[in-house]
């Protein structure tokens, strides 16, 4: 395309188009003659849209101002984005501000306070430390941190401990100063907190008491005491010192081991009770938690005495009671110099030679005594035997003696035991006899106190205490207690123990001897095991079995049964060993016993006999063997009977026949028959067989035949045997001849 010559362009020459006239891109066409045919040429300029028409100048100027506007549009609204949006600087924020941490006592450390720390703006806050600083800095601990050498992000916070730890009383106050690169920095936080001490007052600081005689006693003073601080008061203790402060006391005190709050007060009074002549001096000092140094009271007087120059604080030592052989027991006199003067040059002894009193340590002699001070001689007493010791303590000096009267009183108790021996005599071996009792009295001159009331012995288990009265008891003079003591045996044959007194107060104790015997019966068997052997059914065997009582005290027999599987294998027909029966020491009891078989094999049983005796019940095997029941067998000889001829009508000769049982079982006869045509010919002679009704087992018996023939010629019968025997009836066949003209 050719570039168009603008309006008003005398050049001739193509000027460059406006940016503002420049086509759009979809506006732009392909140069004709690029690669088309004529024919493509006419139609692509025929489809060509008619020329835009060209903006004039206005419009292009005023396009020109509507962009302007946009800009400047563009521009403020950024502006506006920028304050309204953009990041807030960091901003520390301390909590609590201002931060507080209370009273605390002076010289003391405080609890831990936690002081936080927030960036509450939106960028980072770079920290680079911390820094406590203000008239009391030193005073405020900074314990630990986490916020030094850190970045806090938004809304990120880091702690701070602190500690205040007073130097002195009243308000501390420091800051607490945050270091960092950020435009607030540094920024701080106000500490705060307050040193409290608690401060004792007395309303006097010296008191005189004036002159005094020695050994009397003033009016008391009183003192007042107050805590003039800001904290509680606690006094320990108030103490007297100096060279005369036994000279003065307390009375009344309510001061010690107290706490005083602030404004409080308490008091105590003083009295002045000089010990010898002269000035006497002393301090009250106190021990308390005040802050700073007590007040200390300074005490004067002065003592007057006329008297000796030496006192006794007593003028007898008396030891009492004193238990027989108990460690020696010491008691002490004071010796105080009431005089302005020193006094030296004393002797300590005892006037009576007695083994019981020894004086054991003294601070009297060689030395000097101060005026108002005392010394000490310490005698002690040890008891040799019972009754009254008595010596004397002498004090010499240049003045005279001074004497102690010493006395001590040697007592122990004595235990008396009515009954010196108990004879429980024979008992059953775990039945208990009945209670026998033992009395003891204490018949000395002091208490006992009965630690332990025990029995010793090989068969101390065998007795027990029952009613024990004396146990852990004090027994004073004439008293008395009492226990009962039971016998169980636990064995046979003699026992012996002994019951042991024990007191505190006494070296030796007090026996009482136990005697008893245990008596038992024992039942003994001649048979362990009953064993019957071989029996055949419908038999039986009998077997008698003997106990004996082989101990010290009659056996009782409580019962006896025989336990099997069927009742009948196995039976106590009875004896005198059945329950109920006593059979005493040295004597027998039997019982008879029955197998009778009810089946074939191995049968067993026992025999349970119970009794009172030690072994406890018994228990006796029994056993035995059925066997197939007896089986009779007969055995006839001989088998047959030849009597040879025989006249007619005559009777021969008995012929005899012999039967044997060759069987197990008893052989019964149940007849003897003949038969056969000629039975008539012959006749049956009763003989043994007939006469009993059983043949045992391997016995015979007989039976006679006659034959009295009645014809002539040949005759025959047969002896039929019936009975039980296994194979059934037995026969003889009898033979013989009739001869004729027999008369």
């Amino acid at each position: 395309m050719t570039d168009e010559k603008q309006p008003g362009d005398r050049s001739g020459k193509s000027q460059p188009r406006d940016m503002w006239d420049l086509p759009l891109r979809g506006d732009e066409r392909p140069p004709p003659g690029l690669g088309l045919t004529e024919e493509e040429h006419v139609a692509a300029r025929e489809a060509e849209p008619p020329p835009r028409r060209r903006r004039s100048v206005q419009d292009r100027r005023a396009i020109r101002r509507k962009v302007g506007v946009a800009l400047l549009l563009l521009l403020l609204l950024g502006a506006i984005a920028y304050f309204l949006f953009w990041p807030s600087p960091p901003r520390a924020v301390f909590h609590p501000e201002p931060m507080s941490l209370g009273q605390q006592r002076v010289g003391t450390s405080s609890e831990i306070r936690v002081l936080s720390i927030a960036n509450e703006g939106e960028r980072p806050m770079p920290v680079s430390g911390l820094l406590v600083r203000g008239p009391s800095a030193e005073e405020f601990e900074l314990v630990s941190e986490d916020c030094s050498a850190r970045q806090l992000a938004a809304l990120e916070s880091c702690k701070v401990e602190l500690r205040l730890t007073p130097a002195s009383v009243g308000s501390r106050e420091a800051l607490v100063e945050l270091q960092g690169d950020f435009r607030q920095a540094p920024v701080s936080v106000a500490l705060e907190g307050v040193g409290i001490a608690p401060i004792l007052q007395v309303s006097s600081e010296e008191i005189t008491f004036g002159s005094r005689d020695v050994g009397s006693t003033s009016s008391a003073s009183a003192v007042t005491v107050s805590n003039g601080g800001t904290a509680p008061l606690v006094i320990e203790a108030i103490d007297l010192q100096g060279a005369s402060r036994d000279d003065f006391r307390r009375q009344r005190n309510d001061c010690t081991s107290v706490s005083l709050q602030p404004g409080e007060e308490c008091s105590f009074r003083l009295v002045f009770s000089p010990r010898a002549a002269g000035r006497r001096s002393a301090e009250v000092v106190f021990r308390s938690d005040s802050l700073g140094a007590s007040p200390v009271i300074r005490l004067e007087g002065k003592g007057e005495w006329s008297g000796p120059a030496l006192a006794l604080s007593r003028d007898s030592l008396d030891f009492g009671d004193r238990l027989v052989g108990s460690a020696a027991e010491s008691l002490s006199v004071e010796v105080t110099n009431r005089h302005d003067a020193p006094v030296s040059g004393l002797s300590i002894r005892l006037l009576e030679d007695s083994s019981a009193f020894s004086i054991v340590r003294q601070t009297c002699s060689g030395r000097a005594i101060a005026p108002g001070e005392a010394c000490t001689i310490e005698v002690s007493f040890q008891v040799g035997g019972l009754g009254l010791s008595a010596s004397t303590l002498a004090i010499g000096q240049e003045a005279g003696t001074l004497q102690v009267e010493l006395t001590g009183m040697g007592v122990a108790p004595r235990l008396a035991v009515e009954s010196e021996q108990l004879e429980f005599g024979s008992v059953l071996v775990g039945e208990e006899t009945s209670r026998q009792r033992i009395v003891v009295t204490n018949e000395g001159t002091a208490s006992a106190n009965l630690v332990g009331v025990v029995i010793e012995g090989q068969d101390a288990a065998a007795f027990s205490k029952r009613g024990d009265g004396c146990s852990k008891k004090i027994l004073r003079q004439g008293d008395r207690c009492a226990l009962e003591i039971e016998f169980r045996p636990r064995r046979e044959g003699g026992h012996r123990a002994e019951v042991v007194f024990g007191a505190e107060e006494l070296r030796d104790v007090e026996r009482t001897m136990l005697m008893g015997s245990g008596a038992a019966s024992r039942l003994t068997l001649n048979l362990e095991m009953v064993e019957f052997g071989n029996v055949r059914r419908t038999t039986f065997k009998d077997v008698h079995l003997t106990a004996s009582n082989s101990g010290t005290a009659n056996l009782g027999i409580l019962g006896a049964r025989v336990v099997t599987e069927v009742a009948t294998d196995f039976q106590l027909l009875g004896g005198s060993c059945l329950p109920e029966a006593v059979v005493p020491p040295g004597e027998t009891c039997t019982l008879s016993l029955r197998f009778f078989p009810g089946t074939e094999g191995r049968l067993t049983g026992t025999l349970e006999l119970d009794h009172d005796g030690l072994t406890g019940p018994r228990r006796v095997p029994l056993g035995g063997t059925g066997l197939p029941p007896p089986t009779p067998q007969i055995r006839v000889s001989p088998r047959d009977l030849d009597f040879g001829p025989q006249p007619v009508g005559r009777r021969s000769m008995i012929f005899t026949v012999t039967i044997r049982n060759v069987g197990t079982g008893g052989l019964e006869f149940s007849g003897f028959d003949l038969s056969g045509p000629e039975r008539d010919d012959f006749q049956i002679v009763p003989a043994t067989c007939q006469a009993v009704p059983t043949i045992l087992a391997g016995s015979d018996c007989t039976v006679g035949v006659r034959f009295v023939p009645s014809a002539a010629g040949p005759r025959r019968a047969t002896l039929e045997v019936k009975s039980n025997a296994f194979a059934g009836n037995s026969a003889v066949e009898l033979v013989g001849s009739g001869m004729g003209g027999g008369g």
